[in-house]
């Protein structure tokens, strides 16, 4: 299969898995001549790939007409009424809006930047320790192909939040017991599973694919952080 001539009708994609095959260097080429070797000479390689991350879903015409009129998001609002988020209906970004104004809350940010979903959908929100260098993840929300959101969080020692997980609710509490995360294949010296125990029963779920919350709602948001308030709790300041 013939690889695509970058045009300025050309989407950005994430280089991982891109079918076109077009690399994080030809990008650079192309709107080195487009926008100018002074702002694309000011990026590193690792600089560029995570401008040219946060662009995903643009076209490279729009990004270099952004770029010439000093255009700016100012905040996830802003993100989510550009044209690439038109897949997403109006609940759902009320959704994100919510969530991402109660995340930052608890310290964690996405650096406002919604990039690519690599091999987890179209579009991804990945929400790290403001302030850090490493930026550990608490949660991501990952945006399909037809516009579904779905929130995911990152949880260790389960088995510590035994007592939370058994009282919650219905919809917090199936997370840790159905989902499509269980794992039928491994052994049980498998280092790629979360094992823990809820009700008496012994849960071992791959790790890729555990704590997923398909479709969530603002009027579940309470649920979510406190959720998260339970594995991520803010320390006061003494």
């Amino acid at each position: 299969m013939a690889k695509k001539l970058l045009s300025e009708d050309t989407v950005i994609r994430s280089v991982v898995g891109n079918s076109d095959g077009i690399s994080v260097g030809e990008y650079r080429n192309f709107l080195y001549e487009a926008i100018g070797k002074d702002f694309i000479d000011s990026m590193d390689y690792s600089g560029f790939s995570n401008w040219l991350y946060s662009n995903t879903g643009k076209t490279l015409k729009e990004v270099v007409d952004e770029h010439n009129a000093g255009y700016k998001p100012k905040g996830m609002e802003d993100l989510l009424s550009e044209k690439r988020f038109d897949i997403i209906s109006e609940s759902d970004k009320a959704f994100i809006l919510a969530f991402d104004k109660a995340i930052n809350e608890f310290g964690y940010d996405c650096e406002n930047q919604v990039g690519s979903g690599l091999t987890w959908g179209l579009f991804m929100i990945i929400y790290g320790k403001a302030g850090t260098k490493s930026r550990p993840c608490a949660a991501r929300i990952y945006i399909k192909e037809d516009g579904e959101v779905i929130l995911r969080f990152f949880l260790k020692q389960v088995d510590k939040h035994r007592q939370y997980i058994e009282s919650a609710s219905a919809r917090i509490k199936d997370a840790f017991v159905f989902n499509d995360g269980d794992c039928t294949a491994c052994s049980a010296s498998c280092t790629q599973c979360k094992v823990y125990t809820v009700d008496g029963l012994e849960m071992r779920k791959c790790s890729h694919a555990t704590f997923y919350f398909r479709r969530p709602t603002v009027d579940r948001l309470v649920d979510y952080m406190g959720l998260l308030a339970e594995f991520y709790p803010v320390k006061k300041v003494k």
